[in-house]
């Protein structure tokens, strides 16, 4: 089950990388994502802005679902209580004054922090430091820089509205297909063959955010993309689930409800350090799997592999 792959750089002067100048900065900004609102309100002198990756998400959004204060601060430290999960990557999670706090360090910048994250229980309010040591405070910057931004997604969604899982999504004729792997099953090569399909528009190639609207479950772009670097802000009714596999020969073989529920939940980014998390996420995909049914596609990295799913319908 990931958390958030660690295949992530950082870069430019100071070692942290800052939103492009070039674009409008401000005082506060909004990101919509899984249809889930984020606004984010800059203190102290801070002036953020959107990268420019992330402008197809912007929002007009004056409430939002969750809300964030960013500010300057003169130095960070990492605090004397053990953490609650370890990354392996630039961050680690604490308990803290009640909720989660996340502080990210890069080994080349030394042993303090150049951020931190604190969030209520509910991951609907927050705040986020950033360290003068690190960053230039006549420079616009993007306080949720990836991968906080996808961090706080997973740990809201986690509260009982969604899941995110490691997948493409794409529409064709009228029906909505997620295809479910993990990095390599093929899913950045799988929406480039669709993409080559006249009146097919793929969501993202890499991750999507499942949600339940009603009786139905929807599948949406977000902005971490793959390979491809296909991330649309758009959204589909979920209909049909396929696990990839590369094999020599195309081959859809139907899964029955339990075992789907136990791969997806191995593909789907969850908090492994809260159980509250943990069984929220399994309840949610143990609904989806009742109601979309799911196959295990073993294909090969060719067009045939379109029509296959074609008419498997």
């Amino acid at each position: 089950m990931p958390i958030l792959d660690q295949d992530h750089s950082l870069s430019t002067k100071g070692g942290v990388r800052k939103a492009h100048s070039d674009i409008a900065a401000a005082s506060r900004f909004v990101l919509k994502v899984g249809e889930i609102s984020l606004g984010v309100t800059a203190r102290r002198g801070m002036r953020v802005a959107l990268q420019p990756d992330l402008l197809p998400f912007a929002s007009d959004s004056r409430s939002c679902d969750i809300e964030l204060e960013s500010c300057w601060a003169e130095c960070l430290q990492i605090p004397s209580a053990p953490p609650v999960f370890t990354s392996g990557g630039l961050w680690n999670a604490y308990e803290e004054d009640g909720g989660t706090a996340f502080y990210f360090r890069a080994q080349f910048l030394g042993e303090a922090p150049y951020k931190k994250a604190w969030f209520d229980r509910t991951f609907a309010t927050g705040r986020v430091w950033l360290s003068k040591r690190y960053f230039q405070e006549n420079v616009p910057v993007y306080p949720l820089e990836y991968p906080l931004d996808e961090l706080l997604m997973i740990h809201r969604l986690a509260t009982g509205l969604g899941a995110e899982i490691h997948a493409c999504g794409v529409i064709a004729d009228g029906l909505g297909r997620l295809f479910v792997g993990h990095s390599g099953a093929g899913k950045s090569t799988s929406s480039r063959l669709w993409m080559k399909r006249s009146g097919t528009k793929v969501l993202s190639d890499d991750r999507i955010i499942l949600r339940q609207d009603h009786d139905e479950f929807r599948m949406y772009g977000t902005p971490w993309h793959g390979d491809a670097g296909i991330a649309a802000q758009a959204s589909h009714r979920l209909d049909r689930i396929f696990l990839l596999e590369q094999a020599p020969k195309n081959e859809v073989l139907a899964l029955e409800p339990s075992r789907a529920a136990a791969e997806l939940l191995a593909r789907t980014f969850v908090p492994h350090y809260s159980a509250s998390g943990l069984a929220s996420t399994l309840l949610f995909l143990e609904k989806l799997v009742k109601t979309v049914p799911v196959a295990i596609f073993r294909f090969t990295p060719e067009p045939g592999a379109v029509e296959e799913i074609l008419r498997a319908a």
